[in-house]
């Protein structure tokens, strides 16, 4: 799809499942594991106080949830795998599985970032609610109430 093409449900009109554009946009770039708990944190957050929130998903923070890395941790410490353990942290993907389940924490992926990282459009298609581009973008930042860049 064209980055300036107008997709179903165009988050920036109608998103999917008929929901107004969420008042919380997260946009996500980064690949550490501290930037994926932070998004994640908000997110899930936001959505078990009953509030949409849209995460936009690019480069690497892309590459990660497209290819099942987003609940990895960084290999040097201090956060580790046993660390996690420890804590009995649960798995970062399944902390938003709720509020993806209740269609309150959608996510989207950025089609120039699709194409740039040569992910692959029907995994990347797979892995969020929709791939979309920077108009559609452009329309979520104007409608929402706060954004947020991590």
């Amino acid at each position: 799809m064209a980055d300036d093409a107008e997709p179903a449900g165009d988050p920036g009109s109608r998103a999917p499942g008929d929901r107004a554009p969420a008042p919380l946009l997260i946009l996500a770039h980064g690949d550490s594991w501290e930037r994926r708990f932070q998004v994640t944190s908000l997110a899930a957050s936001a959505a078990a106080a009953g509030q949409p929130v849209d995460v936009a998903l690019f480069f690497r923070a892309l590459a990660a949830w497209v290819g099942n890395r987003w609940d990895l941790p960084e290999p040097d410490p201090p956060v580790t795998l046993d660390r996690l353990d420890a804590l009995d942290l649960p798995p970062l993907s399944s902390m938003l599985a709720p509020g993806r389940e209740r269609g309150l924490v959608r996510l989207y992926a950025c089609s120039a970032s699709t194409r740039i990282l040569g992910l692959g459009a029907a995994t990347v298609q797979e892995a969020v609610d929709a791939v979309v581009g920077w108009p559609s973008f452009h329309r979520m930042v104007r409608r929402a109430e706060r954004v947020v860049t991590l």
